[in-house]
This record gives C-alpha cells, sequence and structure tokens, in this order.
C-alpha cells in the first residue's frame, strides 16, 4: 500500500514486505546505547551515528537537565562486538560557559573523524563548531568554528559525491525557517539558498541521491508534511520547496539511499505528536511505502539518525522518551 494520505499512516503496520523483490527488512538487535540507570544526565536528544571501522559504530548525541540548559553537552558512546561502551563527554564549556550545545553530526572522511555541533542560547542564536579525530574517536582536536554565515550539517550527516564534492544540508531558524546547503570548499565555503515561496517553513534537511545524477533532499517543516527539494547539477542549485504527502509532526526525519537503489526514510508518520516512529522505502523517493513500526504508545520517539555499514546492515539511532538513546540493527535482503 503506498502512502498517498496521512489518514492511510494511522493504520496500526508492524511489518510489511510489498518491495521484498528489492528490501526484505529484519530487525536484528534493540538496544539502550546507555542503559536506563545508567544515563549519564537528566536527559537526552538528537543523536547521531557513524561506522568508524567495519563492526564498530560511534554514537553521539547532546544530554544535560533539559533541552538548551546551559550544563547540556555533547556525549558519545562507541559500539563493538555488540556492546556500547560507557558515555563520555565530548565537548566542554566554551568561552561562554553558559550556552547549551546542540545537534551533533558524526562524518567519517576519508583521513579523520569530524564532530560537528552548534552551541548558543537557542537555535536562532547558535553557532557552528566541529572537531576532529584521527584515531576513530578516542581522542579530539580542539573546537574550531565554521566560517561566519556557515553551520555545517546542522542536523543530518553530510553526502559525498562520486566527484568527491561534499555537500552539508544545512538550515536556520534565527528569520524564519529556512533551508541552505553549504559547500566546503578550499578557497572558502559556498551557501546555497534554497527558495519557499508556499511558506512550508523547513529545515534539517536529510539527502538522497539518485542514479541518474539527481539529488533530493526531505526536510522536517512546521506545516504538517515533510518538504523536498531537487538538485540537477550536483547541488549547485536547488529546486523551490514543494510539499510532499509525507505527513510531518515537526519532528526531524533522516534518510539514506541503500547500496541496491532504494531509499529510505525514518520518520514520525503522523501529523502531530512523536509517536510512532517508523521506516518507509521507496524506489524513487516520490511513493514511499510504510514498512516497519519501530516504536510506538504513548511518549516521544523521535530523532533518528540512519546509517548502512560496510556489511550492509542498517543502523538506527533515536531519542527514547528524552531519558535514553535506542540503537536498532537490521538486516535486510538486498
Amino acid at each position: 500500500m503506498l502512502i498517498r494520505s496521512s489518514v492511510l499512516l494511522l493504520m496500526t503496520v508492524v511489518f510489511m514486505t510489498s518491495l521484498a523483490d528489492e528490501a526484505e527488512l529484519r530487525i536484528d538487535t534493540k538496544s539502550f546505547v546507555v542503559t536506563l540507570d545508567g544515563l549519564p544526565t537528566p536527559s537526552c536528544h538528537a543523536a547521531t551515528v557513524v561506522e568508524t571501522a567495519p563492526g564498530r559504530l560511534m554514537a553521539a548525541w547532546f544530554g544535560g537537565s533539559q533541552e538548551g540548559a546551559p550544563d547540556v553537552r555533547i556525549w558519545g558512546a562507541h559500539y563493538e562486538q555488540g556492546r556500547w561502551s560507557n558515555a563520555v563527554p565530548l565537548t566542554e564549556s566554551l568561552m561562554d560557559g553558559d550556552e547549551a550545545h546542540w545537534n551533533p553530526v558524526l562524518f567519517k572522511t576519508d583521513n579523520e573523524l569530524v564532530l560537528h555541533f552548534k552551541a548558543g542560547k537557542s537555535p536562532r542564536l547558535w553557532r557552528g563548531l566541529y572537531r576532529t579525530s584521527i584515531d576513530k574517536g578516542l581522542n579530539w582536536s580542539g573546537v574550531q568554528s565554521h566560517p561566519a554565515g556557515f553551520l555545517g550539517p546542522v542536523r543530518n550527516k553530510p553526502v559525498s559525491l562520486p566527484n568527491g564534492r561534499l555537500i552539508y544540508p544545512s538550515s536556520t531558524e534565527h528569520q524564519g525557517w529556512r533551508v541552505h546547503f553549504e559547500r566546503p570548499l578550499p578557497q572558502g565555503s559556498r551557501r546555497i539558498e534554497v527558495g519557499d515561496p508556499q511558506m512550508l517553513g523547513a529545515i534539517q534537511p536529510t539527502i538522497l541521491t539518485h542514479s541518474d545524477g539527481r539529488l533530493q533532499a526531505l526536510c522536517r517543516t512546521h506545516s504538517g508534511v515533510i518538504a523536498e527539494t531537487w538538485s540537477l547539477d550536483n547541488g549547485d542549485n536547488w529546486s523551490e520547496l514543494e510539499p510532499t504527502e509525507l505527513p510531518n509532526p515537526n519532528s526531524g526525519i533522516d534518510a539514506i539511499t541503500l547500496g541496491n537503489g532504494l531509499h529510505l526514510l525514518v520518520y514520525n508518520p503522523v501529523i502531530a505528536g512523536r509517536t510512532p516512529l517508523a521506516i518507509a522505502l521507496s524506489k524513487d523517493g516520490v511513493d514511499w511505502q510504510l514498512e516497519t513500526v519501530l516504536e510506538e504508545g504513548d511518549g516521544e520517539f523521535s530523532y533518528p539518525a540512519v546509517i548502512e555499514d560496510s556489511g550492509g546492515k542498517i543502523h538506527i539511532v533515536y531519542t527514547w522518551q528524552r531519558k535514553a538513546i535506542r540503537h536498532v540493527q537490521i538486516d535486510y535482503k538486498k
């Protein structure tokens, strides 16, 4: 059954395999990155995940007394042989010690692991920062700033194109919600704005890659739907934002193009609330099939991050009730 309206998404779905010729999803494991009785902070949110080496992952999130509080810092943990390490802080107080830290994004390049994050009293005031590691996240460089006017990837992972071009999906909130993309260049970063004539109010894009070279970004909005924008020239220009038929309750999403060419989206398939949390698949990025529900019931299950590792496993991390970060490992038949 294809997703054509938010009404269809209110049905209870546990597992569907109508795209089984391309991918059959199977949950291998579901666990907490840190146990509920071992949480280092009362509240946590906005996880990110990266494969640091075959069979090894690293996750990061922000945690403190509550979102936006001056004690919020970035925390991280490593995964190996089916177990998560103890959580450790990855950032410390900066010059303005009363600023919260926000929205970490882990991304591995050929030579190093990069931790992007934001610092500020609110998303309208924050600035983009990053640290690097040459030993898979065990030790980190000092904190560096993105150039003035640039934030880096604001919530979802960058995309590296076959031609080596790197694109940061980004957005701002200080003059309304606006999506843009950033291209780090040796001679200075370039920022590409995205028009929003319908005033959908979009932020936090996530990028899909298509076999014909097109790029597609799906975006969170405050208009009850996921918005999309397309690029036909490797990210140099992007189309104006358009609404999709996918619902969005003003909550973060993430998506990935799998190795077999299918597109996978993790999102809250409702227009209000942050439950359930589900996975959808698409052959073309336009028609989406709800495949499996990761979490349902009262509370908040939100802000997913998804990757496919070098062995073909899918890993998803997400906020569990603002009290923990959950990790789901999924196998799929290609």
